[in-house]
């Protein structure tokens, strides 16, 4: 199976655009590594086609009083549930609980093409 998908510009998460005008496209290690973050992105239930899809934040992780280690798990979950991963090689969460917010600060992943990406 060959990934692909449309370049997503990661400070703005919004299509990038080639030189020539065109939308971009990533393939391979850099669109499952997109991918990845795509999911992370996405709420469970938020996407009609597929109501099982994305990561439960409001039912599993914000709804309730936050615990460390079922946020990891649930997070790391998603990622190696993502077509193209073989492994998590870096992973780091954190959690502001002034202002609730669970940071993903960095995760690097293996992929099928025997190469890391950054997520």
């Amino acid at each position: 199976m060959i990934h692909f998908g449309f370049g997503i510009d990661q400070a703005s998460n919004d299509l990038r655009l080639a030189a020539d005008g065109n939308i971009a496209t990533v393939t391979g290690a850099l669109a499952v590594g997109q991918h990845v973050r795509q999911r992370l992105m996405t709420f469970q239930n938020e996407w009609f086609l597929d109501t099982a899809a994305g990561v439960p934040w409001l039912t599993e992780i914000m709804g309730r009083t936050y615990d460390a280690a079922l946020a990891e798990a649930v997070v790391k979950a998603e990622i190696l549930d993502t077509d193209g991963i073989t492994e998590i090689t870096t992973f780091s969460i954190g959690f502001n609980r002034g202002v609730r917010l669970l940071d993903i600060r960095q995760v690097e992943v293996g992929t099928v093409y025997d190469q890391e990406v950054q997520v």
